[in-house]
């Protein structure tokens, strides 16, 4: 019986397992193909060191299966209003099943409450949508988000 575990881990330990695993979250979802996958895990590493980073992950026993990606810092209109704005995330397709994600979600949200968190903004790919799971966990469509490719 496989074991799903929901942890809050250092990023500098999740950065290399995120290397092993971010090429199968770029094939199926990424909109700007035009550019090759070249994550700045400089970048990730300055906002980890800076505590803006929380990484949340989910195992099936030893492997990881799923993570979301959250900068944290009050937000620029609101600044008492600690935001926590959502980077990436991703399930393992053979594990969107059940409520492997909602958990994944949920587990988030306690994480992220007990450091003081009040707001979580989240986003969906068109392609993809997840809106009924955000939905079903509580969150309101309050934004549409535009993309376009200028080079």
């Amino acid at each position: 019986m496989t074991t799903l575990i929901y942890e809050d881990v250092d990023a500098f330990k999740f950065l290399p397992e995120l290397e092993k695993i971010l090429p199968l979250h770029y094939e199926e979802l990424s909109v700007t193909k035009e550019y090759e996958l070249e994550p700045d895990y400089d970048a990730y590493k300055r906002l980890a060191n800076n505590g803006v980073l929380r990484t949340i992950t989910c195992r099936a026993d030893d492997e990881l299966i799923g993570y979301i990606i959250f900068t944290v810092h009050p937000h620029f209109h609101y600044k008492s209003c600690m935001t926590a704005f959502e980077d990436i995330y991703f399930v393992k397709k053979e594990y969107r099943k059940g409520r492997v994600g909602i958990r994944l979600f949920q587990y988030a949200e306690q994480v992220l409450k007990e450091r003081g968190v009040n707001r979580i903004i989240l986003s969906t790919k068109v392609h993809l949508d997840n809106s009924r799971l955000f939905e079903y966990l509580g969150y309101k469509h309050t934004d549409k988000t535009f993309s376009k490719m200028l080079g």
